[in-house]
């Protein structure tokens, strides 16, 4: 089954209540992963690989690597935080103008189809069979 993203515009009025399709794209494809929303684009899913959409027209602003996971936005550093199928951790930028990953270290291992989660400056991840715990600190601060 393939999934889509739409854009759409409810209003009500003297009839009652009114929805509008704005727009429809493939270009994201919300099956099993979150969909991230940051300055006016939509960073999520087309299968394994993460793609950008702007939300004013749906239209692709471009398609980065094979993560096949969960994400979560730092917005106050402009940044993706992925969590892989695979059990890495991946810092992308959350920028429209081009895909750019800035790390990726391997968390834990074996299959993983969870969440990962912040508590203050500890991400967490984990599987079926192990959890890991990172204490993250600012550039510099080591």
């Amino acid at each position: 089954m393939k999934f889509s993203v739409r854009r759409v515009s409810v209003t009500r009025g003297p009839g009652g209540w009114q929805a509008k399709e704005l727009w429809l794209s493939k270009s994201l494809q919300p099956n099993f992963n979150d969909t991230v929303i940051h300055q006016g684009h939509a960073y999520g899913f087309v299968g394994p690989r993460l793609a950008c959409i702007d939300l004013r027209d749906g239209a692709t602003k471009w398609q980065g690597a094979t993560y096949a996971g969960f994400s979560i936005l730092l917005a106050e550093q402009g940044l993706l935080l992925i969590l892989t199928e695979k059990g890495e951790v991946a810092l992308v930028e959350a920028r429209p103008d081009k895909f750019s990953e800035l790390a990726r270290i391997p968390a834990v291992t074996g299959k993983t189809w969870n969440h990962p989660a912040l508590a203050g400056d500890v991400l967490l991840a984990r599987n079926a069979q192990e959890m890991v715990a990172y204490q993250l600190a600012p550039e510099g601060a080591r």
